[in-house]
């Protein structure tokens, strides 16, 4: 039997509580590194949540192996990346709408949005670029571009020259423009938050300790086995994992403390934080510089906080159980977790997660379900996922999913159903809207389909991904609705970079232009942009 399962997470303090429920579930998926002769029931459930992770995450990289490389490949050597976006849209359709709706029709079918990408993760600087192209020809174009020490836009219908500005002077910049400005002082690079990231020995490291800190949580009377348990037709093997209140809490707050130790984790969420200008909390005003230092010491605050809610005023009464079947390879087939999770004061929520997965032939199906809430309030995520091999390395999946919420004896919510087949080379997807809860919602009459195309060889430094996205439907007021986006992408490695060049005569420093040249410049903007609207007075009608 083949299996994959999939982890499902998810007030006086009501947001901290319900941070501290998913938190608990994910703890579930941590495993032992260790492999034993005699297993215990402790030791076979702790083996058989590792060999689970393994087969998810296997499955995961089957699914999204491509894009992965892609992204990894990208954080590490410079590359140039190209993408053009093209509508594909009768006019006719827009005839209902008279002439003025036929004219755009006709716009859209000739138009492309182009960007191109270029980063170089090394040496931190990288640029932007877009393009508006009409009839095979360029109608406006920008370029945005940074490194660590400085930024730079050029719009050439505005401007022929790069507009720059050092980082550092960002709010000198911006008080030039609005002299009553009081957000950040210093611009961080966008690329360099880009490459930000705990490396992969690192991650594969931390999960490691947090396994450990699992598995150390869960003693061997936590843990029953119970044999010859009936699973869709099959004896298997039982384990049901229990832990108290005192014992739950317990290890949530071991989790955090192995992250206030864990500098390397601490280190990336503070640049991150530092980048984006810190946490938006009553400590920092928003928008505000902040140094790396200084969010590093607002997540240890906001951890040692989170520590003492859990010690203080998190309730789990009847503490967390949780009830696995295991397959003859030591994997989970079916998973059940209870708990009530509250605060001090108000009565704890109920909540409950399922999900099996079993294997019929060559078909796989899955499913994950979870309630939470209380009686007569409950939210409802239900996933349903059949799976089965489609041709040489390929698949074939359904899936359906529906939301639903109940409230004062009512149920309302909405659904979607998903089904495509393919290989990471060529695939297509289609997507619907389906109706959901007590009384049906009116539903627009569409359907979403997305094909894939890809020719990636990383070993060569290059990926071309194509995708058309199609809309297709009815309406009263148009009719029959078939429109579709044509996305091309291609990625280059090895390349020279071509970056602006910010020097005199090529770029002008507007944080050290006096007023009388900002006036200069600023006019004669106002004239490029009223020069072009004339030249284009009747596309921008």
């Amino acid at each position: 039997m083949e299996t994959q399962v999939n982890q499902s997470t998810g007030n006086k303090k009501r947001p901290l509580i319900i941070g501290l429920a998913i938190i608990a579930v994910l703890a579930i998926g941590a495993t032992a590194y260790a492999m034993f002769v005699d297993l215990s029931p402790r030791e076979l459930y702790l083996k058989s949540e590792m060999n689970t992770f393994k087969a998810l995450n296997e499955s995961f990289e089957d699914s999204f192996g491509d894009a992965l490389a892609l992204s990894e490949k990208q954080m590490e050597e410079a590359y140039k990346s190209e993408a053009s976006i093209g509508v594909d849209v009768d006019p006719a359709m827009f005839g209902a709408g008279g002439m003025e709706a036929a004219m755009i029709g006709s716009i859209l079918q000739n138009s492309e949005f182009k960007v191109t990408t270029q980063h170089d993760p090394k040496k931190e600087e990288g640029s932007a670029g877009m393009a508006l192209r009409m009839n095979d020809a360029d109608l406006v174009n920008a370029e945005f571009y940074q490194n660590n020490k400085q930024t730079a836009v050029n719009v050439p219908a505005a401007y022929d020259k790069n507009v720059y500005f050092e980082n550092s002077k960002f709010g000198d910049v911006m008080r030039k423009f609005d002299p009553a400005y009081q957000g950040m002082e210093k611009l961080e690079n966008f690329f360099k938050a880009v490459d930000s990231d705990i490396s992969e020995d690192a991650r594969d490291e931390a999960f490691e300790e947090f396994a450990k800190v699992y598995a150390d949580s869960v003693k061997d009377e936590n843990v029953k086995l119970k044999d010859d348990v009936d699973f869709k037709g099959e004896k298997l093997r039982e384990l049901t994992v229990s832990l108290s209140e005192k014992e739950t809490k317990a290890m949530l707050v071991n989790f955090v403390e192995k992250i206030e130790k864990d500098d390397e984790i601490l280190d990336a969420i503070a640049e991150q934080s530092a980048l984006q200008g810190g946490f938006q909390t009553g400590m920092v005003a928003p928008n505000s510089s902040m140094s790396k230092a200084d969010a590093k010491k607002e997540i240890k605050s906001l951890l040692a906080d989170a520590k003492k809610g859990i010690k203080d005023d998190l309730q789990i009464p009847g503490g967390m159980k949780q009830v696995v079947i295991i397959d003859g390879d030591d994997k989970v087939v079916s998973r059940n977790v209870t708990m009530k999770i509250g605060a001090n004061g108000e009565e704890a929520v109920p909540m409950n997660y399922k999900s099996e997965s079993w294997t019929k032939g060559d078909v796989t199906n899955s499913s994950w379900v979870l309630n939470a809430g209380p009686e007569g309030e409950t939210l409802l995520v239900d996933v349903k996922m059949e799976s089965e091999p489609k041709g040489k390395d390929g698949k074939k999946r359904d899936i359906k999913a529906k939301f639903e919420m109940t409230e004062n004896g009512t149920t309302e919510g909405i659904g979607f159903q998903i089904k495509g087949e393919g290989t990471d080379k060529k695939s297509k997807w289609t997507a619907n809207l389906v109706p959901a809860g007590d009384s049906a919602m009116e539903l627009p009459d569409m359907t979403l389909e997305i094909e894939h195309t890809g020719d990636q060889n990383l070993d060569k430094d290059f990926a071309k991904h194509d995708y058309k996205v199609t809309l297709k439907g009815n309406d009263a007021t148009m009719g029959d609705i078939n429109v579709g986006l044509n996305i091309k992408t291609k990625t280059t490695f090895g390349d020279k970079l071509k970056f602006p060049e910010l020097s005199e005569g090529k770029a002008v420093n507007v944080a050290e232009m006096s007023d009388a040249e900002m006036m200069t410049m600023m006019s004669e903007i106002q004239r490029n942009i009223e020069q072009f609207i004339g030249e284009n007075a009747q596309l921008l009608q």
